[in-house]
């Protein structure tokens, strides 16, 4: 029996039920943002038991700044509430130093990325944990529910179209809306694209790992300039780089080195081998003495290659999900909000699951291509700073990183979200 016009205008009256996977960065913005328009229930869920310290600290540029007024205020607050102010002023002006580690050129400047005023650092989790306590009610997050599988079944007769999701631990949940954030893994992904399509899995291209450790303070200052602890300074090297940064409101000091394991001379064996490290300029050894007591973590690095779409029916993908970059340019957290904006104000109008299609369809192509243009930028950028001190082109560097970084951060978010907006109003 086909639907009529009255019974459709009775189910768009009721609640859209709205499942956000993933408490990442991505997801608990999106989850905030969408708590705005009454019609959505939101619900957000998260594989893992807590919000564990994982992962490394990260200082944010101004385009997720800009992100982040569009989506909620209060994100901006718990950001500054659970961060650490680099500058002496708040209306200081800072950005992350790009500089050479190595080789003749070493200790010279080459850019410098993500300016903005009042900049601060946080470590990834400190963050969330904080967007979970100020802004997210705790009868809406749910805790060990990892994803395994999604469906969308159609709609019958008088049975409505759902969507299902299946947890690993056998329960399933049935909504309207789905937003997949669960990370470079993603599961709504390979959903969307179909899991053997080219894209459907996460890349390494060129060797990429992460090796990072968290340590007082106290011993950062000991062993390194105050520059490096009052700014973010990242040096580069044939083998990859390196950088610190303050997290836990100053107290711990995150340091990461970034290796090219297809660069090492020993590329066979796998590990962090400080002694590869020891012939670059004095703080990239110190940094790496810091280091070397004891990596407390490393994780291969991957970004996608690039997704023909973001959505597949009333399901999408966002973030790391859609479209994971690797922290060369230091902007996978900034696109993440970036998504959370345009979903939050396209979503803003949506009344019913019948204008889910054109609300989906506004954000892929308007986030689409800003987004996979942002990853390729990330992987030119670790290719510049990973080049064999006979190949580096000190101006070329320059102009490459200069172009790269205004691409990324120089942007007018209200105008992508007004743009979406009006896609949207024109396709209902």
């Amino acid at each position: 029996m086909i639907q009529t016009n009255m019974s459709k205008e009775k189910v768009s009256h009721r609640k859209l039920s709205v499942a956000v996977i993933g408490a990442g960065i991505a997801g608990t913005c999106l989850a905030i943002g969408l708590s705005q328009n009454p019609l959505l229930d939101v619900h957000l869920y998260e594989a893992y038991p807590n919000v564990g310290v994982r992962g490394a600290g990260l200082a944010l540029h101004g385009n997720a700044i800009k992100a982040m007024d569009i989506v909620s205020p209060e994100i901006k607050q718990t950001y500054f509430r659970k961060s650490h102010f680099m500058a002496n002023e708040e209306e200081m002006e800072m950005a992350t130093q790009i500089v050479v580690g190595s080789g003749q050129h070493a200790g010279t400047l080459i850019a410098e990325l993500g300016r903005a005023k009042g900049r601060r650092s946080v470590h990834r989790a400190h963050f969330i944990q904080g967007l979970l306590e100020d802004c997210i009610p705790k009868d809406r997050v749910h805790f060990g529910k990892r994803m395994v599988s999604v469906e969308e079944m159609e709609e019958t007769g008088v049975t409505p179209s759902k969507i299902i999701a299946t947890f690993a631990d056998g329960t399933t949940g049935e909504f309207d809306v789905l937003f997949g954030s669960e990370g470079v893994k993603s599961t709504t992904r390979k959903f969307i694209l179909g899991a053997d399509h080219p894209a459907a899995d996460a890349v390494n291209h060129d060797g990429w790992r992460c090796f990072n450790n968290l340590v007082p303070m106290e011993d950062a200052k000991n062993a390194l300039p105050a520059e490096s602890i009052e700014e973010v300074r990242m040096f580069c090297t044939p083998l990859g780089y390196i950088n610190g940064l303050p997290v836990d409101l100053g107290q711990t000091y995150s340091i990461s080195c970034y290796q090219r394991d297809d660069k090492r001379s020993n590329s066979d064996t796998s590990g962090f081998d400080a002694s590869t490290w020891g012939t670059f300029c004095p703080e990239v050894t110190s940094l790496i003495s810091l280091l070397e007591k004891e990596p407390k973590e490393s994780w291969k690095m991957q970004d996608h290659d690039h997704a023909p779409v973001y959505y597949r029916g009333r399901v999408a993908m966002i973030g790391d999900a859609a479209h994971a970059t690797a922290p060369h340019a230091g902007n996978g957290a900034a696109q993440a909000i970036e998504d959370a904006a345009i979903l939050t104000r396209v979503f803003a109008h949506v009344t019913s699951k019948y204008q889910v299609d054109a609300a989906l369809k506004a954000f892929d192509q308007v986030r689409r291509p800003r987004s996979q243009k942002v990853v390729d930028i990330t992987r030119n950028f670790g290719r510049l700073y990973s080049q064999d001190e006979e190949e580096r082109d000190i101006e070329s560097m320059r102009r490459q990183m200069r172009e790269g970084g205004m691409y990324t951060n120089a942007v007018d978010m209200e105008a992508q979200a007004q743009a979406a907006v009006l896609m949207f109003m024109k396709a209902i």
